[in-house]
């Protein structure tokens, strides 16, 4: 089995196989159950995606691409004013304040 990605969490996980399986690729999910000792464990924890299929490896990680960036594309900032900015903007789109460091 070929690791593909790491996710930020068990449920982020599942989403991911599913969405890949949707496209025709198996993926199995390993390290979600050690996910409820993170903090207690001083080891990765964060479950990952791996291929069942080696051949889908290519297809797998542009699809996962597509999905990184739909994820950032929709993250945003809080600005001082109380509105959320999207983090490719430099300054509030409302208020205009520069985006903290």
């Amino acid at each position: 089995m070929i690791p593909v990605y790491s996710a930020a969490d068990p449920v982020e996980a599942e989403i991911l196989r599913a969405f890949l399986a949707a496209h025709g690729i198996e993926t199995v999910v390993l390290g979600a159950p050690l996910w409820g000792a993170r903090g207690e464990l001083q080891a990765d924890v964060y479950p990952r995606l791996a291929l069942r299929d080696e051949a889908d490896e290519a297809h797998a990680r542009e699809l996962l691409r597509q999905y990184e960036r739909r994820r950032h594309a929709h993250a945003c900032w809080p600005c001082v004013c109380g509105e959320c900015s999207p983090v490719t903007f430099e300054v509030c789109w409302s208020c205009g304040s520069e985006r903290p460091a």
